[in-house]
Order: C-alpha cells, then structure tokens, then sequence
C-alpha cells in the first residue's frame, strides 16, 4: 500500500504540570451511563472496566518520568491519586432506568429489535452509516453528494480544529511519538532500536 499522508498540530485544551489529574476534572472528560432495570450496586461497579488502580498508576507515571523525556519535568501527584476510589469509577455515574440493553443514543434508525444480543449463531454487529460495499459502488462524486446532502438536512458531523501549518518530518524526531505513543514508550524514534555507536577504530597509518 503506498499513500501521501500529512499531519497537522491538534490544539490542546490544558496541559497538566502534574499527574494524574484532580478528580474533578475527570467529568469534563469522562461519563458514565448506566442502564438496567435497577441501580447500579456496589458489585457491579466492581466489575466495570474503568477502575483505577493506585499502585499502577504511580509506577506508571514514575516510569514515564524516568525514561520519557517529555515527562522528565513532570510532578506526580500523590494527592490527587489518593482521592481516586479503588472500588468504583472516578467520575460521575448517571443512572438510567431502562428494560431493555438498547442504548438510544446508539441505536439505527433501521434497528427494529427490542434487544441487542443473540440466543445462538453469531453476535450481531451493527454499523451506523455507509457500510462497505455501499462505498465500493459509488464514485468520489456520490460520496460528496451523499455527504452535502446529509450536511444540509441538518445532520450531525464532529469538528476537529488543528493548525495551519504541516507538521515536518525534518528535524523533528518527536513527530512520530506524539502520534503513535504506544510504539515508542521512551519518546524517541532511535532509542532503543540500535545499540549505542562504539568508539571510531583506529586504523594503522604507518608506512
């Protein structure tokens, strides 16, 4: 696969001198919702993914500052992890009372079941949108059309703001890890993928 991809600088909203962040802070980012025919109880949020673990965290953060150098300036809060609950989600959790595991605000509008999930066979998968095969047999020009239509029918669409400037990939070894932080832990493109360069051999030059 060969393609031409650019990137753009996406703005930032805050940038913390300390980790993890207050708790409060966490529900201008973060919701949970909870649906069912009854409350949430404690042994159900014992099971929700979103739990933090204290003792992770800081060997988490304390491992990022010792070995990333963006983090090399960075102050871990242990106050702020203290006040983060072990046994339940750290932001605000709504409850709905619901009969059925549809979530409205996820659900097709071609979607007439009253329940999501299957007795037996495969598990249903749901795509909201043009699937696929529908964009395999419709040319860039249907595509816009498809797209301009929805946009003045007042449908909703997700802004992304960035820079105007392209990013450049000259002299700019922290381009890649700020876009793929997963693949390079240390923040570094070279670090860690080849061995420190040994001394220059010396060569005899005596006739």
């Amino acid at each position: 696969m060969v393609s031409h991809v650019v990137a753009f600088e996406s703005p930032i909203p805050k940038v913390y001198k300390a980790l993890p962040p207050p708790l409060e802070d966490l529900d201008d980012v973060l919701a949970v919702l909870f649906t069912g025919p009854s409350r949430p109880t404690q042994e159900d949020f014992s099971r929700t993914p979103l739990l933090v673990r204290r003792n992770y965290v800081a060997r988490a953060l304390t491992w990022l500052k010792l070995n990333h150098p963006d983090y090399a300036d960075l102050e871990i809060s242990l106050d702020n992890l203290n006040r983060y609950p072990e046994n339940g989600p750290p932001v605000t959790v709504e409850y709905r009372q619901e009969f059925t595991n549809k979530v409205a605000e996820g659900t097709s509008v071609f979607d007439n079941d009253y329940e999501d999930g299957a007795e037996q066979g495969d598990c249903p998968f749901i795509v909201h949108g043009i699937t696929g095969d529908q964009l395999e047999t419709k040319t860039v020009e249907s595509l816009k059309g498809i797209a301009l239509r929805h946009w003045n029918s007042g449908g909703r669409v997700l802004a992304i703001g960035r820079e105007s400037n392209l990013e450049s990939i000259y002299k700019n070894p922290g381009l890649y890890p700020q876009i793929f932080p997963w693949l390079f832990p240390y923040g570094d493109m070279l670090r860690g993928l080849w061995p420190k360069p040994t001394t220059k051999p010396t060569h005899n030059t005596s006739t």
